[in-house]
């Protein structure tokens, strides 16, 4: 008899988790009206993110390079801050991001790109824009050349020990305060491919310290 509780009770955790994940895609992809914007408090452990720093300093960092669909080249002007890339294969803690980055998105990992991991300085920052590109911009079809736009994006922040450096949605008049181990879920376009203007964002200037993140995109498609 216990036996049978317990599978009933596993199998109804299993719909419910599951049901979660299907509502948050189908309450997104509606239309840009809808919330947008979801935050999860504990997506990692302290020491979770202690570790990814410690990758990413082992690693080495190197200067931010963003490219606008504008200019169709390097714009220095649009952030400040330091990054690198961590594949699945450097730590499992990596392939765990990218399994609850599948969950929550809906698509396989196969859609996503790998992690990047980015140290923004005391004065750091980076203006308001849209992660995915779509157009037929010659910069468009280079960055959509494999895996097509970037649909939704998976931010944590990987420490709280510094001053400013919220992540700003200007279109929604809204900002998120960083906290160690909480993770913003936003995305980008509905599931046609369409930039849904709400999900503009930045990061707001570093006042006193380093701010530490994390970011995962998944594609429309398939990147490999």
């Amino acid at each position: 008899m216990e036996v049978h509780v317990i599978v009933f009770i596993t199998v109804v955790v299993g719909i419910l988790l599951w049901l979660c994940v299907f509502n948050v895609r189908s309450h997104f992809s509606v239309n840009k009206s809808e919330e947008i914007v979801f935050e999860y408090p504990n997506f990692l452990t302290h020491n979770e993110c202690d570790r990814i720093i410690q990758l990413s300093t082992e690693a080495g960092l190197h200067k931010s390079q963003v490219y606008t669909s504008e200019k169709d080249n390097q714009d220095d002007q649009h952030r400040v801050s330091e990054q690198c890339w961590l594949d699945n294969s450097v730590d499992h803690l990596i392939l765990k991001i990218s399994q609850k980055a599948a969950e929550i998105s809906g698509k396989p990992i196969s859609h996503q790109e790998t992690l990047q991991v980015v140290k923004y300085p005391q004065g750091g920052f980076f203006n308001p824009h849209y992660d995915p590109c779509v157009g037929d911009i010659e910069f468009c079809k280079r960055m959509n050349e494999k895996g097509g736009p970037r649909y939704m994006t998976l931010l944590v922040y990987l420490n709280d020990d510094y001053e400013g450096g919220e992540t700003a949605f200007p279109k929604l008049d809204k900002s998120v305060k960083p906290q160690k181990g909480k993770a913003v879920v936003f995305f980008n376009t509905d599931n046609e491919g369409k930039i849904l203007e709400n999900s503009m964002h930045g990061g707001n200037p570093v006042s006193n310290g380093n701010k530490w993140i994390c970011n995962k995109w998944v594609r429309m498609e398939s990147m490999y």
